[in-house]
């Protein structure tokens, strides 16, 4: 019902967001992703810069092409039958919970800081500058703790409002929907109590990408641009990797008895 309700009165958009994405992922894995890592292992320090900006401009696009969508329909985010069983669990009010950019940083942070000498293994993957997360910044340790702590405290308000919006709702549905005499009055009422609703999602929505955003932001801007691109690699695996088949198959004919969870 709540999905049907999210495209009364709004401006039924021309491209679907599901669409949108399938080409944004392919244009990092074929185009922007690739020219990253060459950048890495020539390790010209011009040549990253520009390469880093791309991405970050890519994954910038992302988020605002959301918040278009969400003004839209907020329906295709919030129940998106379109993503695949891979990303699921990871999604948090429509999209990607933001803890996964702080908790790839902080896997960066603790590979080094647990060892006293870098294996052999790390510094094969971290190419030409291998020490990059050996020393990090009072600043980056600081901004890592500010983001952290920021998250807690407003991950939990955003989900408050949303099963509020969901509960309030229904009580004054239900409420209405007694005192209604005919099946037209029902659906007038229901549709309008939906409407209310709705804004409230999309609010919550786009206040939700907005911290995404915002988090990307900072812990890009508290990085030096080596950091900053041996980051924004792994966290390009991280989208890319969903839309790996073989990978999507073995998970889904992964099979684990409810007696072990």
């Amino acid at each position: 019902m709540i999905k049907a309700a999210a495209r009364f009165g709004r401006k039924k958009s021309t491209r679907l967001f599901k669409d949108f994405y399938v080409e944004w992922i392919e244009t990092l894995k074929t185009n922007l992703l690739p020219l990253l890592r060459r950048s890495i292992l020539v390790s010209s320090s011009n040549q990253l810069s520009t390469h880093v900006q791309m991405i970050q401009h890519h994954f910038q696009n992302y988020y605002l092409t959301l918040d278009l969508a969400a003004s839209e329909d907020v329906s295709q985010l919030l129940f998106p039958i379109w993503r695949n069983s891979l990303e699921k669990p990871f999604l948090w009010v429509g999209d990607f919970h933001p803890n996964l950019f702080t908790n790839l940083l902080r896997s960066f942070l603790n590979n080094n800081s647990s060892d006293e000498e870098i294996d052999n293994t790390h510094i094969e993957k971290s190419s030409n500058f291998p020490l990059v997360w050996k020393y990090p910044s009072k600043n980056l340790m600081n901004k890592i703790e500010q983001i952290e702590c920021g998250l807690r405290s407003m991950v939990p308000t955003l989900v408050t409002r949303y099963r509020k919006s969901h509960s309030k709702f229904l009580d004054k549905c239900g409420l209405n929907w007694i005192n209604c005499e005919s099946k037209q009055e029902i659906l007038k009422t229901v549709e309008k109590d939906l409407m209310v609703e709705i804004e409230e999602l999309v609010g919550v929505f786009l206040d939700a990408n907005r911290l995404r955003r915002s988090v990307l932001t900072e812990i890009i801007g508290a990085t030096d641009i080596y950091q900053a691109a041996l980051y924004l690699e792994g966290l390009a695996q991280f989208f890319v990797g969903f839309s790996d088949g073989e990978l999507l198959h073995e998970f889904e004919q992964c099979k684990i008895p409810l007696s072990g969870i």
